[in-house]
């Protein structure tokens, strides 16, 4: 018998650069996400990082880990399947036996879901957004946790970046190809305005973004019931992600670098599941057993799927009978 137990998986992500994370732009200036909370009985405005964009961003890492771990490619379907959720076609219907067989065969789809075939397989994830730790949020985040004393407000900024015109850097023109003699008799008729235009200095861009500082701290939480095998295909989405351990937008620009402590709750306490620094990863007992378990569950894929034709896995993952 497959027992499903309950994890529940609280996170403080520490950022160690500028996050940029955001809901609204207007004009050249672009905003933090933000939402509504009731702090001492009155609405307040609050940073929030969405929930929706960390269950994305572990997605594309479990799906980007269980790929290289079988070692092969997919069909553009089964790709968006595996990456983003995919799809349904026509009318939807259950079929039972199908998704026990696909939640059996790829644990990481039973928890993320998706569509297959013309059947929604749910996910197994909840979760909150990560919030903040600060004035606004005192009142909703666990009590382990110290109050802050400082708005969130206080505790973001913006900056300013410029995007240059290069086209008109006469240092860098020998770098480009001109159009040739043909091509330029066509774009001597062009209009006088885009002459003018074309002949006129080099412009500079610019454009600010608001950002939460770095030192800031966030909290989330993750509830799962699943197996253990299943677990450890949300362990391998972590233990993926470590890797570039980012963020939010702009991480090539120096944002989104972040340090997370987590842990699992349980009714004896609480217990490291995972620590993850910069240059780091350490699972505690219960994450690294579940990751093995699911290593050894892909060997079995590869053995019963691939060793011969992979167009089983493939057919199984796009809704066709085994």
């Amino acid at each position: 018998m497959n027992i499903q137990n309950h994890y529940r998986i609280e996170t403080v992500f520490t950022l160690l650069q500028p996050l940029s994370h955001i809901g609204e732009s207007e004009s050249t200036q672009s905003f933090l996400n933000t939402t509504t909370v009731i702090n001492e009985g009155i609405p307040v405005e609050v940073f929030f990082y969405s929930g929706n964009a960390l269950r994305g961003m572990l997605r594309d890492c479990g799906a980007r880990y269980l790929l290289d771990k079988l070692g092969i490619q997919v069909p553009l379907k089964t790709f968006h399947l595996l990456f983003s959720g995919g799809s349904i076609g026509g009318d939807q219907n259950v079929d039972i036996d199908q998704s026990r067989l696909l939640r059996k065969t790829l644990p990481f789809l039973s928890v993320f879901g998706g569509g297959v075939g013309n059947q929604i397989l749910d996910g197994k994830i909840k979760q909150t957004h990560a919030y903040p730790i600060c004035k606004e949020t005192n009142g909703i985040l666990p009590s382990y946790l110290e109050k802050s004393e400082f708005s969130w407000r206080q505790l973001s900024g913006d900056v300013q970046f410029s995007r240059k015109d290069d086209e008109k850097n006469e240092n860098l023109r020998p770098l480009y190809l001109h159009a040739p003699d043909e091509e330029q008799k066509l774009l001597e008729g062009e209009t006088e305005k885009k002459k003018k235009k074309s002949d006129g200095p080099a412009t500079q861009m610019r454009y600010a973004v608001e950002y939460m500082a770095a030192g800031n701290k966030l909290w989330h939480r993750f509830d799962l019931i699943c197996e253990e095998v299943e677990l450890g295909a949300f362990v391998s989405a972590i233990h993926e992600w470590q890797k570039q351990p980012y963020l939010g937008g702009m991480a090539g620009k120096g944002f989104g670098l972040v340090a997370a402590d987590m842990e699992l709750i349980t009714e004896e306490g609480r217990q490291p599941f995972a620590q993850i620094g910069a240059e780091y990863i350490k699972l505690g007992p219960v994450a690294k057993q579940a990751k093995q378990t699911y290593d050894t569950h892909l060997k079995d894929i590869y053995d019963a799927y691939l060793l011969e034709n992979s167009d089983n896995l493939i057919n199984l993952l796009e809704g066709a009978k085994k």
